[in-house]
């Protein structure tokens, strides 16, 4: 019976510690149970909450706060069992690596400058000492040039007063256009166009109205219905045409070139805003024309003066 104690007494299974298990959670649980201990005894230790102490055994790191508390709690859990905390920790980082710990970098390996970051320093140490020594030289010059006295400028001689009072003349008319040609008009038809124009104004000082000639001849559309009498625009122009009774038979803007044509009814009348705007034609033939204001449509059918 001795032997066979003494056999089991050698054959015991090792006290176990912080690298025993899976993680360090259960190393932890591994020895808080080889030594009897309950939750509620590490919890009276370290002042962790239960279900952290919990979390920590199972190594469920959602359970638990960030990761700097989760190392705290750790290393008081093996402080409290009675293991250094730093090899709790070293033994934790080793389960779980931190992935936002920056890499180290390797031993014994020499870190290599880019030649060319070299170079572009230079360059720009070189450009910036060559600016800053043209500034200066560029004051330098800008200083001995102010020093310089000023050369003495000749004063001009006053302008001599003129004798007497001073006299203008009348202002001068606008220069012509050199590339403006001159305005042309039928050879014939300026006597005719004259007589209805005011006083002291003939038809070649007014270039804007059409030339229609001595016999009508439709530039545009023609109004009313068939007749004797044709009345056209020159320009445009308005034309209203009262009928015996004194209603507008026909009130319109004519373009250049639009007619009116009608019989000559007796008490017809014709009234336009502008004088020589609005052309005659009897049978075909020109009688002139309007005046500005009313004119009785006999005007326009009386012969011609001998």
């Amino acid at each position: 019976m001795a032997e066979e104690g003494e056999r089991d007494a050698g054959t015991a299974a090792p006290a176990p510690d912080l690298q025993s298990g899976e993680h360090i959670g259960e190393a932890l649980r591994a020895v808080r149970e080889a030594r009897g201990l309950g939750i509620a005894d590490i919890v009276a230790r370290t002042r962790i909450r239960p279900a952290y102490v919990e979390a920590i055994e199972a190594l469920r790191l959602k359970d638990l706060p960030s990761r700097p508390f989760t190392i705290g709690y750790i290393r008081a859990y093996a402080q409290a069992l009675g293991f250094p905390g730093d090899v709790a920790i070293a033994r934790f980082k080793a389960d779980d690596p931190d992935r936002n710990d920056a890499l180290r970098p390797p031993v014994g390996v020499r870190r290599m400058a880019d030649p060319r970051l070299r170079l572009m320093i230079l360059a720009g140490l070189l450009i910036l000492s060559a600016i800053l020594a043209w500034n200066l030289v560029r004051r330098g010059t800008l200083n001995e040039e102010g020093r310089k006295p000023a050369a003495p400028v000749a004063a001009a001689p006053a302008p001599a007063a003129p004798a007497g009072a001073m006299t203008l003349g009348a202002p001068l008319p606008a220069p012509v256009e050199s590339n403006a040609p001159p305005h042309y008009l039928t050879p014939g038809l300026e006597a005719e166009l004259s007589a209805a124009l005011p006083p002291g104004m003939t038809a070649s000082e007014d270039p804007t109205l059409l030339d229609l000639g001595q016999t009508f001849t439709p530039r545009a559309a023609v109004h009313g219905a068939v007749g004797r009498v044709v009345l056209q625009a020159r320009r445009p122009t308005t034309l209203i045409v009262w009928g015996p009774d004194r209603s507008a038979w026909f009130a319109r803007q004519l373009a250049a070139g639009e007619a009116y044509r009608t019989d000559p009814v007796p008490g017809l009348s014709f009234e336009t805003v502008e004088a020589g705007v609005i052309a005659v034609y009897l049978d075909g033939q020109s009688r002139g024309v309007l005046p500005a204001g009313l004119t009785p449509g006999s005007v326009l059918t009386r012969p011609p003066p001998a």
